[in-house]
């Protein structure tokens, strides 16, 4: 046996590109809305509990001269961070009404941007996933410069 059979000099042969993702199976779309519905029910509970919090707790406290300056400054603060939570559940509420409507047009897990199906496993991560991976980091990158965050990727 000689040495140069085994010194092939024949280009390695590049992997396959990975298979392009399918659109979703009847079963993953039904565990899809069975997700977004239990997220939905959640948020609006949590949302009627941190305005409750903030209607008997904060306001209260707010409105009652009890404390200093310090302790009105801590519960002015902590209204205005339930206040935050709160705009975040009601982002995510629209976030899981534009996939209901995605749906209703049959267009729910393709993306937006470019068409292609945005595949099950970044769905299961982000349900509400409106682009693929590309389209979503292209999305953020050009946010970052938009808004004048310098990023290096």
């Amino acid at each position: 046996m000689s040495l140069a059979r085994n010194h092939d000099r024949r280009a390695p042969r590049s992997a396959p590109p990975p298979p392009a993702p399918k659109r979703l199976s009847q079963r993953e779309l039904h565990a899809l809305l069975e997700r977004l519905d239990r997220r939905e029910q959640m948020l609006i509970r949590q949302i009627a509990e941190e305005r409750n919090r903030i209607d008997n707790e904060g306001l209260s406290q707010l409105e009652a001269d009890v404390g200093d300056q310090v302790d009105q400054a801590f519960v002015k603060t902590s209204v205005e961070m339930e206040r935050g939570l709160i705009d975040r559940y009601t982002a995510e509420l629209a976030d899981i009404a534009a996939a209901r409507e995605r749906l209703s047009n049959d267009a729910l897990g393709l993306c937006v941007d470019c068409g292609e199906p945005i595949g099950a496993p970044r769905l299961q991560a982000q349900p509400t996933a409106g682009r693929c991976s590309d389209c979503q980091w292209r999305h953020e990158k050009l946010a970052g410069m938009v808004n004048g965050q310098s990023q290096s990727w």
